[in-house]
């Protein structure tokens, strides 16, 4: 019996740390990025300087420099 488990999400890399991280895209409530709750103006502020998944550390450090940016 194969008890090893194979996981429905793929596992790509943090586009900015490169750490590898689970990609849940088709359930996005429960991925790790879904935790950083970002506003409309941080989303746009990100995906003007990358393109694919980032992880949840990466995320939350991004929207730490656009508030210091935009003086929040």
């Amino acid at each position: 019996m194969n008890t090893h488990k194979h996981s429905k999400h793929e596992i790509i890399p943090c586009e900015r740390c490169g750490t590898a991280i689970e990609c849940k895209a088709n359930s996005y409530t429960k991925c790790q990025c879904s935790v950083v709750q970002l506003s409309i103006n941080e989303v746009q502020y990100i995906s003007e300087l990358y393109d694919g998944c980032l992880c949840a550390k990466c995320l939350f450090e991004l929207q730490q420099e656009y508030r210091e940016e935009i003086g929040v």
